[in-house]
């Protein structure tokens, strides 16, 4: 598969504000962030539930608004998925948000860490490495059921959501992903689609 070098000179409008937010959470939140946000992308969850974060960084003592902390995990996600998607080392990557002095040490120190246990679970695996380099989404699938049991133990009678997509690689083979939410988690994804899609009209 071909890479190309990562960089940050194309970022997405707003991305150094979100840097900001990132550089003022406090560093625990901020590593189950960064973990959380390479466990969606490698579809081992739904979504990243905003909400929850939100509420535990303002329980912190941290101000921060529902926008700002979507904003950080938006920020995270591009970073992420870039970085696996140019199969980029760790020293790359640190050195990378160094040369733009938008990263304090305390996050820089978090988000080495993160990727020194993520980064090769993210671009070793072919499969996740092809979606990450942009498929084309061209089907997405929802119903929602009710657990009666589960290896998990999940609640008797517990409602979830199950998704299937079908994604169109850039080889032009066609690739279907199923995973199950929680309705907060689905509905947390709804809100999501919703802000990008605000953001797609401003550009």
């Amino acid at each position: 598969m071909a890479t190309t070098q990562f960089n940050l000179q194309k970022v997405p409008q707003g991305f150094y504000s979100a840097v900001d937010t990132i550089n003022g959470l406090p560093q625990d939140i901020l590593a189950e962030m960064c973990q959380e946000v390479c466990l969606f992308l490698q579809y081992k969850i739904g979504s990243v539930n905003t909400a929850r974060f939100c509420e535990r960084i303002q329980q912190s003592g941290v101000d921060t608004s529902h926008h700002e902390v979507q904003s950080a995990i938006n920020a995270l996600t591009f970073l992420f998925r870039s970085a696996a998607s140019s199969q980029t080392s760790t020293s790359e990557l640190v050195q990378q948000l160094k040369v733009s002095g938008a990263w304090t040490k305390d996050s820089l120190a978090v988000v080495k860490h993160v990727w020194d246990q993520q980064g090769k679970l993210l671009t070793a695996s072919d499969s996740v490495s092809q979606v990450l380099n942009i498929g084309q989404l061209i089907d997405m699938k929802w119903r929602l059921g009710v657990a009666i049991g589960s290896d998990t133990c999940r609640n008797l009678n517990s409602p979830f959501v199950a998704m299937t997509i079908k994604i169109a690689e850039p080889s032009g083979s066609v690739v279907t992903k199923s995973f199950e939410m929680t309705v907060p988690e689905f509905q947390n994804f709804s809100r999501q689609m919703k802000d990008m899609a605000a953001m797609l009209e401003t550009v």
